[in-house]
Parts: C-alpha cells; structure tokens; sequence
C-alpha cells in the first residue's frame, strides 16, 4: 500500500531530550593553578604547565563511558599578554590516554589529534597559520566533533572545519568517528598540557609554548546538538549545514526524514554560525 507520510512540527521551548553537561569546576583546583581576573575564578594556563602523563591540572574525562554520536568541549579563554600569548604548540585543553592518544587545542587556534592516524588543523610549519583568539579580549570556543568531521567555532562563528580551505587541514585520519571512540574511553582530561610539545623542557627547566591565558566556564556536552542551551525561536544567523534526528532519549538515528520508522523524534539542524534549532517530529503513517 501507498503510505502517505505528515509531520507536525513545533518549535521546542525546552526539549524532552537534553544532553548531560558537565562542567569544570574551578573552585576545586588548587589556588596555586587560579587567580581572579574581572571578578570572576580563572584557570592561568601557563602555572598548569606540566607533563599530559602527570599534568598538574586535571581531570577524570567526563565523556568517558558515555554512548553518543556527537560531543563539544567548549570554553572561554583570554590570552592576556596580547598576542605575545600566543605559543602554538602548547596546549590550552586536551583530552589524554597514555595508551590511546591525545585531542587538544592551543591558544594559537590549532587543534590537533593524534590516535596513529593524525589531525593537524591551522597549522603551518610548525607555527601559527590564522589567529582566531587575539590578544587581552575573552573569546568563546567551541570544539564540535562529530562521526563525519570536526568544526571549531569562535564566538559562535565558523572559524575552520574538516572541509576548510583557508587555513591549512592536515593529517591522515579520514573516519572521524575515530575521534568519538577516542573521546568515549580516553582517562583524562588536561589542562595545560596534552599537545605532543607540551611536555618538552627548556634548559632552564621551563615547558615548552605555556599558554600565557586564563579560562573559564569549561563545559564538556555529549550529543550538544540536542542540549537546550542552544534552541531558539527566531530565525537562525548562518548557513544550514547539517540536519539530523534524534530519539526523545537522545538517540542519533539518522539524517534522512524518509529512513525513519513512524514516531516521535527531534531534528536538529546544525547551521555554520554555531546555533542549532531543535524541532519535535511526529511522522506518521496513512495506509
């Protein structure tokens, strides 16, 4: 029999499904490793300089264990010796396993990821390729990995993806889900630390590139594309990039709107500006 598809859509207020955040409390690190800068508890990266294998600032990976499709780590930083800050290949954050590899990014702008297969995105001969941060201004990140690419957004705005032709992508690793297996079982997460340069000593027994930055409000989202904090109601800014549907439990089911079995669901859609609008799907079926 001919089946007749119809689906009622509403913008969600709140969606049924909201991913579990977490975030980094800053108050429970040891105060050598914080200051206060405009009122507010920072990390200062650069006392955080330490080994990925006995960082001094960490954490047990809060994605770890979890089932999920997709996970941002998002965070504010403020390079505050202006651009002097700027130490490429250092580390601000990383995801680390002594046995399975290691996902960071720098205040240099440059994520790198390294499982044997390996990302080098916006770097250029070993240095800086396009400044996304500055100097002395907070900026907000997010790193967004799903299992078909990466994006990295500052401000809410597109900085580069696994597609990006202005800065320079490098690497061998073409199964992004690769990263989402990594990110499901690394141990920790580190501060600081975590790049492959990260760990190496000047002379004078300082690390090498510390990042010369303070953070704050670090949050770690599995399945962000269903989390509420970023649902709206008016028109989107940007670009649609992706649509993908999820069960009322977060399930990530597909892409395609004709492969779904008859039921309830949430659409996603991912636009390049780095909002998502959340939709509840009633699809049906007429015989």
């Amino acid at each position: 029999m001919k089946q007749i598809y119809f689906l009622i859509v509403a913008v969600l207020a709140f969606s049924a499904v909201h991913a579990q955040q977490t975030t980094i409390d800053i108050s429970a690190i040891d105060p050598v490793f914080t200051t206060t800068f405009e009122g507010a508890l920072v990390i200062d990266v650069a006392e955080a300089a330490s080994t990925a294998a006995n960082p001094d600032v960490s954490f047990d990976n809060p994605l770890m264990g979890q089932d999920f499709t997709e996970a941002e780590i998002a965070f504010d930083v403020y390079n505050y010796e202006g651009v002097d800050s700027i130490k490429v290949l250092g580390s601000l954050i990383a995801l680390f396993d002594d046995a399975l590899g290691r996902m960071y990014f720098t205040n240099g702008s440059y994520l790198g990821f390294n499982n044997g297969m390996f990302i080098d995105a916006n770097l250029i001969d070993f240095g800086i390729d396009t400044d996304f941060l500055g100097g002395n201004q907070w900026r907000n990140v997010k790193l967004q990995f799903t299992q078909t690419g990466y994006a990295v957004y500052v401000d809410n705005q597109l900085a580069y993806n696994e597609s990006s032709t202005d800065v320079t992508i490098a690497g061998n690793l073409t199964d992004y889900s690769q990263i989402i297996d990594f990110m499901q079982n690394a141990a920790t997460l580190v501060i600081g630390t975590g790049s492959f340069w990260s760990d190496n000593m000047r002379p004078d027994g300082t690390f090498f590139d510390p990042q010369y930055s303070y953070m704050k409000n670090i949050t770690v989202t599995p399945n962000f594309s269903t989390s509420t904090t970023e649902i709206f109601e008016d028109k989107p800014n940007g670009k649609l990039i992706s649509v993908t549907y999820f069960t009322m439990d977060g399930r990530k089911v597909g892409e395609d709107f004709n492969n779904l079995e008859p039921g309830v669901y949430v659409k996603a859609e991912a636009y390049d500006s780095g909002q998502v609008r959340s939709e509840k799907i009633f699809k049906s079926t007429k015989r």
